[in-house]
């Protein structure tokens, strides 16, 4: 067989088995995220923080005995929530809280995973918040053009597994009955962001797929 020819047979094997070949095979070439784990241990009024990379905090921040709430923050101005603005729903979403409230008792609150996005720089930050209030006052009007703000931001994903808890009745005077108070709790904590992300010392990255 001439060369040339045995040259065009080769290359038809190859386009053959490249277009084949199954959609994983080729995923895998691409970059993927990077994901740390940690874990996290708190008594009742506990607070803790821990920084991530790119300027930002994550924090886990006492309720007075009913629980936790968390967020993640950029440490200049830690009063930005890059979580709230970019989870649905953005009126009595109990994603954030660990324990009672809106709607959820300790139990159900601590019975599931709380998974969801984060975003990771003050221009979306700024963006995107300023849509929210419009969402909440006439969302049928301007859902479509917060929606695809969301989508296309630069974003991370939290994943927070209760590992396990305690709890410690206490007296409610005014209501004569007694109510539940969380005095501990363990957390294993999943952080998924991108490739090119400058983690904090002292977190190590495993390969992940890409929140989306």
């Amino acid at each position: 067989m001439p060369i040339q020819k045995f040259g065009h047979v080769i290359f038809a094997g190859l386009l053959s088995l490249f277009l084949f070949l199954p959609s994983g095979a080729l995923a895998q070439r691409t970059p993927s995220c990077q994901t740390v784990f940690f874990k996290v241990v708190l008594n009742a009024n506990d607070n803790y923080e821990r920084e991530l990379g790119g300027g930002l905090l994550f924090r886990v921040r006492s309720e007075k005995g009913l629980g936790w709430s968390v967020d993640i923050v950029p440490g200049e101005e830690n009063t930005k929530d890059y979580i709230y603005p970019v989870n649905l729903p953005l009126r009595f979403n109990s994603n954030q809280t660990l324990g009672p409230g809106n709607g959820e008792t300790i139990q159900s609150s601590l019975s599931h995973p709380h998974e969801m996005n984060f975003l990771l720089d003050r221009r979306d930050y700024d963006r995107i918040s300023a849509l929210v209030p419009n969402v909440l006052s006439d969302p049928d009007r301007t859902l479509p053009e917060y929606t695809n703000a969301v989508e296309n931001a630069r974003k991370g994903s939290l994943k927070i597994a209760i590992a396990s808890y305690k709890t410690d009745s206490k007296a409610d005077r005014k209501a004569d009955r007694k109510t539940a108070a969380l005095t501990h709790i363990k957390l294993r904590v999943g952080i998924t962001l991108p490739p090119d992300f400058q983690l904090a010392p002292g977190l190590t990255p495993w390969p992940a797929s890409c929140p989306r």
